[in-house]
């Protein structure tokens, strides 16, 4: 770990519909010192862990099965949380216009680049 990453205690909403890839990001995030919350594997947990936990920064995938991760990205912004979305052909995506300046990674994403990107949103 480098001290240009600081994770340390942040809290972090992971949105991810695939059980395995969600259970290896939680464990990516817990290995630099924050807080998953979460997984949620779909859009109703994800509001329902908004509405019920402090959150410091979310890794979102875009789609959650039959839905888009769209409403909860936007409550997320309006609440001024740094999003980074982690999906299939984020360049590919078209995103709400004020959606459009978060940080996207496309899958498979490195480990370190998750964090990377998350830090300097959070940052």
């Amino acid at each position: 770990m480098t001290e240009a990453v600081n994770l340390s205690g942040k809290r972090i909403l992971i949105v991810e519909d695939n059980a395995l890839l969600a259970f290896e990001i939680e464990s990516i995030v817990e290995q630099w010192g924050a807080i998953p919350v979460g997984p949620a594997l779909d859009l109703a947990t994800g509001f329902a862990l908004l509405e019920s936990a402090s959150i410091d920064g979310a890794l979102l995938d875009i789609n959650l099965g039959d839905e888009q991760v769209w409403p909860l990205a936007q409550s997320l912004n309006a609440r001024g949380i740094p999003i980074v979305f982690v999906s299939a052909n984020c360049s590919d995506v078209d995103f709400p216009e004020h959606l459009s300046v978060c940080a996207k990674l496309d899958k498979p994403a490195q480990s370190r680049a998750i964090v990377d990107t998350l830090s300097c949103a959070i940052a």
